[in-house]
């Protein structure tokens, strides 16, 4: 533990903008307040992590943590963070999406690749860019406070929504963190913390509170996918209807359950010797939040009105709910840590986005998520008409229905 990560009193009575009376008030009134991890004769010592964590709660609710999830590549993860994202920032949420896949797919929509590039350039006032690279690496080295950086969309209607921008070396630092000593082992929890630790970090510097944190993900079960769960209040699972999706939903829940198993054992270990600790027992406990049906085409019923699913595109969605219901949901439910399953998650979707065709290329060649896609003239190379037929107008405004349905649930649920 670094000495700037040790506080006293009157360094804590400064980070709340109180006096140290009213710290001690606070000490006496509320149970949960952090313990003090050494006394001495100058006073009591904390940990200016655990401080922090405990004011925040005082003062508002906790940043809801979302991580976007499935091992299976290619299911609209990145396409569902941007425009979940867009649609809770429309509702006044304040959000921050974090690119932590190595692929930086969403760093490239939202920001554009010119300007992605850009923070990514590196100097000797900044050896790392300005990405999550500049916080990550000197965090897990512990060798210096690192230095978070955020940016906002290139096309934003308000300025509610920020994003931490991605880097390539993530698949470097996926390498470091080890499953073993950090994690069963209990020695360095807070290393698979460190996107929960970027979010305190960020609030902090740039003066934020942030309602909802997104985080998009390789499709892997690495250590990313780890950090990110164990730093997570909920995950979402997209799901595409082709022959691997049903199947990988049951992986999920296979690997799961080992996952906390694996966090279980390491808190145990480390509260043995470190019981003072108020953030650790909280951690560790993602809640499954529901699926998504991306990319599935429809057709119009014989002799009806009724749009429904092509019939390929249905038996593909019935085996993924299936999937979700016999062998996902069952086997989270036997998580014995928490419930890993609220009361509103059913086999059904959360949301249903349809194939978006030669929309969803366009969006990310414009960097313009689909809620503002059609104030936008389309690009030549995507659409050969120069501008969006009606159809193609009211899919965008379906789809974007989604979306915005889908950020109420998560503000009325989650």
């Amino acid at each position: 533990m670094r000495d700037e990560d040790l506080i006293g009193l009157y360094e804590v009575a400064q980070l709340a903008n109180v006096n140290t009376s009213a710290v001690g008030n606070w000490r006496k009134r509320h149970l949960d307040f952090p313990v003090p991890i050494m006394q001495l004769k100058s006073g009591p010592v904390f940990q200016r992590r655990q401080i922090l964590n405990w004011l925040r709660k005082k003062e508002r609710p906790m940043v809801k943590v979302i991580a976007l999830f499935n091992n299976k590549g290619g299911v609209g993860k990145t396409t569902t963070i941007w425009n979940l994202a867009t649609s809770l920032a429309e509702r006044g949420k304040k959000v921050l999406a974090i690119d932590f896949d190595p692929q930086c797919n969403l760093s490239i929509a939202a920001l554009g690749d010119e300007e992605f590039a850009k923070y990514l350039e590196s100097s000797r006032e900044l050896p790392y860019g300005k990405t999550i690279r500049a916080f990550a690496l000197p965090y897990i080295q512990q060798s210096a406070p690192g230095n978070p950086y955020i940016a906002k969309p290139k096309h934003n209607k308000n300025d509610n929504l920020d994003i931490v921008p991605g880097d390539f070396w993530l698949n470097n630092f996926s390498d470091i963190l080890n499953v073993g000593t950090d994690v069963i082992g209990g020695a360095g929890l807070y290393r698979f913390l460190m996107p929960s630790s970027l979010i305190e970090a960020v609030e902090r510097e740039f003066n934020k509170n942030y309602d909802f944190a997104l985080i998009d993900l390789p499709p892997s079960f690495n250590t990313l996918v780890r950090a990110a769960l164990y730093s997570s209040d909920y995950f979402l699972v997209p799901c595409t209807p082709d022959l691997f999706s049903a199947y990988c939903v049951g992986l999920i829940g296979q690997v799961l359950p080992q996952f906390i198993e694996d966090w279980e054992q390491g808190k145990q270990r480390y509260l043995e010797s470190n019981s003072y600790d108020t953030v650790i027992p909280d951690k560790g406990q993602p809640k499954f939040g529901g699926w998504i049906f991306n990319g599935f085409d429809t057709r119009r019923k014989t002799r009806s009105d009724e749009i429904a699913k092509t019939g390929a595109d249905q038996a593909q969605f019935i085996k993924v709910q299936n999937s979700i219901e016999n062998i996902l949901i069952p086997k989270l439910k036997e998580i014995k840590a928490y419930s890993a399953i609220p009361d509103f998650v059913t086999k059904e979707p959360i949301a249903s986005i349809e194939d978006l065709n030669v929309m969803a290329p366009d969006s990310i060649v414009q960097n313009t998520p689909i809620k503002y896609l059609s104030e936008a003239q389309p690009t030549r190379e995507n659409v050969l008409s120069g501008s969006w037929s009606p159809n193609q107008r009211k899919l965008m405004k379906k789809m974007d229905k989604q979306y915005d349905e889908l950020a109420t649930l998560m503000i009325e649920k989650f």
